[in-house]
């Protein structure tokens, strides 16, 4: 019950209810929404999986980009992983910045920079969230009513299709920084719907040179660009926080961007994160 409150912790959760089928068809056909799409909301998707996702979802990262904070100062705060910021609640859907040396907030950075990767469902027009932090629906999309009887339905269950572009456009609607949205002009994706195609939407200069060593990005460029089959999930697993899978996963040319070419694999290159638009 824990993790079911969590995900409405801020009681900002606003898109609830079920879709009919014509929704479900209208959203699964498209990456770009007019308008907050209608979504079942993680506390409904917990009721039936409280127990092999709900018992380890409080500690996820996705469900950490925004989590609660320690300190009355800093209510929440963004980032699963150091380096973190402060946010306080501004309003509904709205969240101020603690800027990076902790002196300052802002009231627009999160809304124009942060929130299409930290929160659920933003509004293109005021940039309000409805969900603090991600909600099931960001990679698994519009649960279609009857998707008990046909697993198949939902996106990243064992029985759906693993078409590479359709899963580097999902895990790449946060962890593909530098696009821009042509229909916004915003640094994230405008309402993309997890099962529709990105990059319709979300520009991305896979040629710039300058990325060739993001793990991320090459990954990326090598499924959209060359028709690769290798993606997020072949070496990571969603809902667990365990290398198991990645162990298991076969030897490619994406490899050495982590591992050496010759030794053993438990011998790896020195590899950081760095991130203009996320300031660190």
């Amino acid at each position: 019950m824990g993790a079911r409150r969590r995900l409405s912790r801020a009681g900002l959760q606003a898109c609830a209810g079920p879709p009919g089928p014509a929704v479900c068809a209208l959203l699964f056909c498209s990456c770009l929404s007019a308008q907050v799409p209608r979504y079942v909301t993680g506390d409904e998707c917990l009721f039936c999986h409280r127990v092999k996702v709900a018992d380890t979802w409080e500690k996820n990262p996705h469900a950490r980009t925004v989590h609660p904070g320690d300190t009355g100062e800093s209510p929440f705060i963004l980032g699963a992983h150091a380096p973190q910021r402060g946010l306080r609640p501004d309003g509904y859907g709205k969240f101020d910045l603690l800027s990076a040396d902790g002196k300052t907030w802002d009231k627009q950075i999160f809304a124009l920079r942060c929130a299409g990767c930290h929160a659920t469902a933003v509004d293109p027009e005021t940039h309000a969230f409805s969900t603090s932090s991600l909600d099931c629906y960001t990679c698994h999309g519009v649960a279609p009513e009857n998707h008990p009887n046909d697993t198949s339905l939902i996106l990243f269950s064992k029985k759906h299709s693993r078409d590479p572009k359709q899963i580097v456009s999902i895990c790449g609607q946060c962890h593909l920084r530098g696009g821009k949205s042509k229909s916004s002009g915003l640094p994230y994706p405008n309402n993309f719907v997890a099962g529709g195609d990105l990059f319709a939407d979300f520009q991305v200069d896979f040629a710039d040179l300058a990325k060739t060593g993001d793990h991320i990005f090459h990954s990326a460029r090598d499924v959209v660009m060359n028709g690769g089959d290798v993606t997020c999930i072949t070496c990571h697993n969603i809902h667990d926080d365990t290398s198991a899978k990645h162990r298991q996963a076969p030897t490619g040319s994406i490899c050495v961007d982590c591992h050496n070419q010759d030794g053993a694999k438990k011998s790896v290159k020195k590899y950081t994160v760095h991130s203009d638009l996320c300031e660190y």
